[in-house]
């Protein structure tokens, strides 16, 4: 006789290995959770390394929040009475550690963790906001053979606030291990716990939203919004600006990890910035867009400073890092401010205009004085009415760089038919500042050197004089298809 293996029909397993999240009240009663008809013979409490614990947190911030609602968590915690300090920010990494925990040797704060915070919390006052309690359990849920099939975990969790307790939730947590549950095991436990009051979630709420306002707030560098030509004009300075500080935030945390190009790229965003501004001036307070030029001129010139040494070319030794700077009232000062007019640019009546409308009027009002500049300038003209040209050129190129971000295709055409005349009238005003530099002589220069720079003198003044004959015919050409 032949024998024959025998078949057995396994039970079909959950298509996905997946935790399920349940949402139970504080107080809930447990309930049970074996069925050896299903195979769930055993509930055992789990021991070991975070199996199981008590945990005190407490949350520093400023009053209004500011690092919680911008992904930022910075808390002392108490884990079986050992102190230590965290700092949790993931939607900043790897710019910002992810979660980092550091033993408490002091009762201040690591430098590093304040310097990493400082752009976020800037001139506020840090201090507790709020105590969490959270006890925590796992168990293992395990078959006839011992074998482990998921892990429950269950958090408890209270908040208080100012000495009150403001709110209480509860986390379950159910995890498929080894050979996992089978379809039917799973319903039955999704079935056994939501019967006690639990909601099944995608996701738990975020510790603000358990916390509640002002943690609920919206953070101070948005993720900024697309806009185009019918946006209110409010709405599209506000991202505009939003864009330009986050790219900002973004390369001084490059600058405090340590990052070899954050220097030059800190310079560059501090730069377009400052060059957006100026594009904007005649509709903002001028007052406001002048105090702000001064000052990201001045951080981009300190992070020019820094790239040079950084990268070997700079002649001496800076005052300072950058990093020092970074650290200072007055840049901290800066960021304080660019978050507020982030939020509520100064703007007057063109605030519920339509983009396009604005930033034509803008380009048109550029334009129309640059022509006037330009058709009045001669070869013989005086060297500030060069110059005058040139700032009415900057300024025309500054609104139409404005005017791309909504793909306005007019400001862009503009730009295509000046730009070689714009260029040859830069090229002409360096050749004469080369001169006027080269024709001041120090008394008592010797004459070898006095003759050499005659010469250089010279050339200059004749490479001037070309460009700028050069300048006045492109020009005429553009200026006809301007008319077109």
């Amino acid at each position: 006789m032949t024998k024959t293996k025998s078949t057995k029909v396994k039970p079909s397993r959950a298509s996905e290995a997946v935790s399920r999240l349940f949402d139970m009240p504080y107080s809930a009663t447990a309930p049970r959770l074996i069925n050896p008809e299903l195979g769930l013979h055993n509930l055992v409490a789990r021991a070991g390394h975070n199996a199981g614990y008590l945990i005190d947190v407490t949350l520093l911030d400023a009053p209004d929040h500011r690092l919680i609602r911008s992904g930022v968590l910075l808390a002392h915690r108490v884990v079986d009475g050992r102190g230590e300090w965290y700092l949790g920010a993931p939607e900043w990494a790897p710019l910002l550690p992810e979660e980092r925990i550091e033993p408490m040797g002091h009762t201040d704060i690591p430098q590093e963790f304040a310097d990493l915070i400082a752009p976020f919390r800037r001139r506020a006052t840090l201090g507790p906001v709020a105590a969490l309690s959270c006890e925590r359990r796992e168990f293992a849920l395990r078959d006839d053979r011992g074998h482990t099939l998921a892990l429950l975990r269950d958090d408890r969790v209270t908040v208080r606030r100012g000495g009150l307790t403001t709110a209480r939730y509860r986390e379950v947590t159910l995890t498929p291990i080894g050979p996992g549950l089978t379809a039917e095991q799973q319903a039955w436990l999704t079935q056994a716990l939501l019967s006690c009051g639990s909601t099944e979630v995608e996701a738990f709420p975020p510790l603000p939203i358990r916390l509640g306002a002002p943690a609920t707030g919206l953070t101070d560098f948005p993720v900024p919004k697309p806009s185009d030509a019918d946006t209110p004009f409010a709405h599209f300075v506000s991202a505009l600006l939003a864009a330009r500080l986050r790219e900002i935030l973004e390369a001084d945390l490059a600058v405090r990890v340590g990052r070899r190009d954050a220097a030059a790229e800190l310079g560059s965003r501090a730069s377009l910035l400052d060059r957006q501004l100026a594009g904007l001036s005649a509709v903002m307070d001028p007052g406001w867009t002048e105090d702000l030029d001064e000052e990201l001129e001045w951080i981009a010139g300190q992070a020019e400073t820094e790239h040079l040494r950084v990268t070997d070319r700079f002649d001496g030794q800076p005052p300072g890092s950058l990093a020092d700077r970074l650290r200072g009232e007055r840049y901290l000062t800066m960021l304080d401010r660019l978050v507020n007019a982030s939020r509520a640019p100064r703007l007057g009546d063109s605030s519920t205009l339509p983009t396009g409308e604005v930033v034509r009027t803008l380009v048109e009002s550029r334009l129309k004085r640059l022509r006037k500049l330009a058709d009045r300038v001669r070869p013989e003209s005086s060297q500030q009415d060069w110059d005058a040209v040139e700032v009415a050129a900057a300024d025309l190129f500054r609104v139409c760089e404005i005017a791309a971000q909504i793909g306005d295709r007019p400001s862009r055409k503009l730009t295509d038919r000046i730009k070689d005349a714009v260029e040859l009238l830069s090229q002409a005003n360096r050749h004469a500042r080369a001169a006027q530099g080269v024709g001041v002589l120090a008394e008592g220069t010797p004459p070898t050197q006095a003759f050499e720079a005659g010469r250089r003198y010279e050339q200059e003044l004749v490479r001037a004089e070309h460009a700028r004959a050069a300048f006045l015919q492109e020009w005429s050409r553009a200026a006809k298809k301007l008319d077109q």
